[in-house]
């Protein structure tokens, strides 16, 4: 597939169901208009139906009532319709939570916020809605442009949101009868950064909010009980993805200590007081997320390159195939999922006689008018572990590109990935594999690059990997490219100023390069390097500088091109410039592209046409150096 195919299938998300129909949320490219289109597709009797159409609106968040007979969703303008009203100086556009009843729609909720998520009471009287104030570039200010910001906690930004010291998050209570609206949890007050997972128990409502804590030198997270109009913390110190009840008992998604991490995500069982106690401590895998059916917990987790489901209450993987299930739910007994493969995009499939039937038709279109590519799979010894690794094969005499992930604590696998269609495409083998620090693999396969082990036994399980493959693949062509965003940034830094000859090509994306640096500027930067290279920095500053790139700067020669969002909060931009500098003034081949307006999602979820320029230097780069 060429860079311009990436907008042509659609990604599949949202799962619910009602017993007897699924409704999802498909999102896909909009390339003319330089934005996504989101719209709605029903599953009703095994038959796809197009709910609700993008055409001047967008529709996410699809959801069944507890009663099953209405179904509601979110109504968001058009980035494009956005920015034409900042040009013409209209006031900001509304967002919109709308009913439907049949062939009838009715508003229940609209705000010049963000709806980030909503809530149907057991009894179906009311709607509880989380709203996230936007960023002022959507908002009609006037004359504050010239305003200084006033910070004094930490963090004061996050990737894609920008300066948060002043934005907060809210919970409305709209009666469905009389639409009367009443907020209830008031964010600027209780100094809510953030608010998710909202679900109902009893009486009272759970979430997941975050607040600085008392010094304001770091956020913390808290499952907090909204009981009687009183905001109680159940429980404080953890990081948590989600919150779920079964049987009015309240679980959580997550960490028990925030500084446990890296390691497996998992299904904790939230007591009265507070105390969180291990669902399954034995199940070494990192869960994804959570529902429940027929008093029953359901999970997605990571096995090694695959994301997969089990039932947690019978201890039992339900389905093994090389797949990545992006989703699930039920109609009766009867199991679907949202999931894709390595060389097909997202659809809808159906579990028969524990076989997965395919019943959507969505990317059919993509599927034959693109030419996709399926992958060799080996785990290989590198004499330290067993790597997972995968390859695709176009030809013996073709360049390669070694990708390394980002994270660490991610995985590669089978699942439908746009960045290696697209370079196999442009005539490319690509080789990539889960080092250790990689998820799939347990908790200390995880850990396994923490502290001193970091840029060790990654390095030589990816390096060791990819020379195998090759032998195992039979590329003969040893015009050899690297590349890599953020831990794979920090990963293709490190390994072409360790080994200066051995890649003619390299790509640095959005990249770690400067430990020292990141702990004063990312978003992350209080927390994230303690957690691996597991010291202080004020405590051992050498410990952060002997595990930067930058430091084997000068060692570099390989021709460079370096990749980075100028709103990138994650990594600073201010690191992909100290690489740059150092490369220039020494007159190595190096180019560096810098996107604005675009945070450290720009791969994932960036500008369309920002995606497209990213790929097409990246394809041309290496090109250029591997011909």
């Amino acid at each position: 597939m060429n860079p311009n195919n990436i907008s042509e299938f659609k990604n599949l998300s949202e799962f619910q169901s009602n017993g007897s129909d699924l409704i999802f949320k498909s999102t896909k490219m909009n390339l003319q208009k330089n934005s996504y289109e989101f719209s709605i597709h029903k599953v009703s009797k095994n038959k796809m139906i197009n709910f609700k159409e993008s055409k001047n609106w967008n529709f996410s968040n699809p959801k069944f009532s507890k009663n099953d007979k209405l179904i509601s969703f979110v109504k968001t303008p058009k980035s494009s319709e956005i920015l034409d009203s900042l040009e013409k100086k209209k006031n900001s556009l509304k967002n919109y939570l709308i009913i439907k009843n049949g062939n009838s729609e009715k508003v229940i909720f609209d705000t010049e916020d963000s709806i980030v998520n909503y809530v149907w009471s057991e009894n179906n009287e009311f709607v509880y809605v989380i709203t996230k104030e936007w960023s002022d570039q959507f908002k009609k200010i006037e004359n504050k442009a010239d305003e200084p910001t006033v910070i004094n906690k930490l963090p004061f930004r996050f990737d894609t949101t920008g300066v948060i010291y002043n934005k907060r998050f809210h919970i409305y209570k709209v009666k469905i009868s009389s639409l009367k609206i009443e907020k209830i949890v008031d964010g600027d007050k209780e100094s809510l950064l953030s608010i998710s997972s909202l679900i109902e128990v009893g009486s009272d409502l759970y979430f997941i909010g975050s607040q600085h804590n008392h010094d304001g030198t770091m956020l913390e997270e808290h499952i907090i009980k909204l009981s009687k109009s009183k905001l109680i913390k159940i429980s404080s110190g953890g990081m948590f993805n989600q919150i779920f009840s079964l049987q009015d008992k309240l679980y959580a998604v997550g960490l028990r200590k925030r500084f446990d991490w890296p390691t497996n995500t998992t299904i904790l069982k939230v007591s009265e007081n507070g105390k969180l106690i291990f669902l399954e401590h034995s199940f070494d895998r990192n869960v994804v997320s959570v529902k429940t059916h027929n008093n029953e917990i359901f999970c997605l987790y990571e096995d090694s390159g695959k994301t997969l489901l089990r039932n947690v209450s019978q201890k039992k993987t339900i389905i093994e195939e090389d797949i990545t299930i992006k989703d699930f739910n039920f109609i009766g007994d009867d199991l679907y999922v949202i999931a894709n493969s390595f060389s097909r995009p997202d659809e809808v499939f159906k579990l028969v006689n524990e076989k997965l039937e395919r019943l959507s038709t969505i990317n059919d279109d993509f599927n034959n008018k693109v030419k996709t590519f399926d992958c060799a799979y080996r785990r290989i010894n590198t004499g330290q572990s067993e790597i997972d690794t995968w390859g695709i094969f176009v030809g013996k005499n073709k360049p390669t590109l070694l990708n390394i992930h980002g994270g660490p604590a991610s995985q590669y696998g089978y699942t439908f990935f746009d960045e290696f269609q697209t370079y196999a495409s442009a005539g490319f083998n690509v080789i990539a594999c889960n080092p250790r620090g990689s998820t799939g693999r347990g908790h200390d396969f995880l850990r396994d690059v923490c502290g001193r082990k970091w840029g060790v036994n990654d390095v030589h399980d990816v390096l060791t990997s990819f020379k195998k493959m090759i032998k195992i693949m039979g590329i003969e062509n040893k015009n050899y490219g690297i590349m890599g965003g953020s831990y794979g940034g920090f990963m293709t830094s490190w390994v072409i100023g360790h080994y200066p000859k051995m890649f003619k090509s390299a790509v640095v994306e959005r990249a770690l390069l400067n430990w020292e640096t990141m702990v004063g500027t990312s978003d992350i930067g209080i927390g994230f390097p303690e957690m691996y290279l597991l010291d202080d920095m004020n405590n051992n500053l050498n410990l952060y500088r002997k595990k930067s790139p930058i430091t084997y700067a000068n060692n570099i020669i390989t021709p460079t091109l370096i990749i980075h969002s100028e709103k990138d909060y994650r990594c600073p931009v201010e690191q992909a410039e100290q690489l740059f500098s150092n490369l220039k003034r020494r007159s190595v081949d190096t180019t560096m592209i810098r996107f604005p307006d675009e945070s450290h999602e720009l791969s994932r979820s960036g500008k369309p046409n920002h995606r497209i320029q990213r790929f097409e230097w990246i394809i041309n780069w290496h090109k250029k150096q591997l011909k």
